[in-house]
């Protein structure tokens, strides 16, 4: 069960990263459940994109109200949510219906995301060298000729903008450690694996296009693993502390 994944002890790619952006101390407190994370029954298009792509369970619900301004759809929308549901509205659902649409009729889908041989949301784990756990699920991965092909779908508003931001997101940190974790769980040589992300636009004309994560952005991705993974040994069992002994340094933003 998903719930099972992510209740698991291991550090995924989500975790890792808030080490890279929030520090080691509330990066380890947001994993062992001692922040509050936000939450919304409210989704963005990629949530809704992977559902539809990938299959899984359907958590959600398409709003059949303009808004909740009638005693009706307040009712309906608490409803939802005290079903554990994510509303969806309408315009939400034609947006995502059509990104699904292009990514299923690109002419790289079946090479690198869909058909045979591909299997869906395939949870993986593995171990470093420090003893420090990792896991993982893939969108996409496939076995072909003794070579592993692991594909993410993303989304992005700015689809010109996904190089640029691919980096500030961590997503190099993503393709290094999922290469890691499947290669391993898989028992393939990791030199062998291939890392792909299908990129959609959630604005029209929803464009999709396929990246190849290429060895030097592997090798800026784990760059960043080997500094967490660091982290992490040097932290030990050690409680956070959310003091910040350095003083911080502030530019000009002045116009």
């Amino acid at each position: 069960m998903a719930d099972d994944y992510y209740q698991r002890p291991e550090w995924s790619y989500s975790t890792l990263k808030k080490i890279l952006d929030s520090g080691i101390d509330y990066a380890v407190a947001a994993k062992n459940g001692m922040i509050e994370q936000p939450s919304s029954p409210y989704i963005d298009l990629g949530q809704l994109v992977h559902m539809i792509v990938l299959g899984g369970e359907d958590t959600f619900a398409i709003c059949p109200y303009p808004d909740y301004r009638t005693k009706e759809a307040r009712e309906w929308r608490d409803a939802q949510i005290a079903a554990g549901k994510n509303i969806v509205t309408q315009e939400q659902f034609k947006a995502a219906d059509q990104i699904v649409k292009n990514i299923e009729n690109h002419p790289l889908a079946g090479e690198y995301l869909l058909g045979d041989g591909w299997r869906h949301e395939v949870e993986m784990y593995a171990s470093t060298v420090e003893g420090v756990k990792l896991k993982g699920k893939a969108d996409s991965l496939k076995i072909s000729d003794g070579a592993l092909i692991v594909s993410d779908i993303k989304t992005t508003a700015k689809f010109d903008e996904f190089k640029r931001k691919a980096s500030w997101n961590h997503y190099d940190l993503q393709a290094a450690v999922y290469t890691m974790v499947a290669s391993a769980s898989q028992g393939i040589d990791p030199g062998v694996c291939n890392y792909y992300f299908c990129v959609a636009e959630t604005v029209a004309p929803y464009r999709v296009q396929f990246f190849h994560a290429s060895l030097e952005f592997l090798e800026a991705g784990e760059r960043k693993l080997r500094k967490c993974i660091d982290e992490i040994v040097e932290f030990g069992d050690r409680t956070p502390n959310f003091l910040i002994p350095e003083v911080g340094e502030l530019g000009d933003w002045s116009l």
